[in-house]
């Protein structure tokens, strides 16, 4: 299994985009999403935007991403990383 990761575009030079996120700075291929432009946020999984997103979208998957870091350093309290998890209807 793989995890993504949101990144946002910086620069589109044909059908690659570089792209930034969680303080990384990487060249994807963008052939999958049709028209982008910089600002858009992307989902990156192995030098490749699979899908766009929005901006909310984009903050809530870091913040789970946060979350799984959080657990793997000990910490046990996960519930302000996973809110829609913790919400009650």
């Amino acid at each position: 299994m793989c995890l993504g990761i949101p990144m946002q575009v910086v620069e589109v030079d044909g059908v690659f985009a570089w792209c930034e996120g969680r303080g990384r700075r990487e060249r994807l291929n963008i052939l999958l999403l049709g028209e982008t432009s910089p600002g858009d946020w992307v989902y990156a999984v192995h030098g490749w935007a699979r899908e766009k997103l929005t901006v909310q979208l984009a903050a809530e998957i870091n913040l789970a991403l946060d979350g799984v870091a959080a657990a793997l350093q000990g910490k046990t309290n996960l519930d302000a990383y996973f809110p829609y998890l913790t919400t009650h209807q």
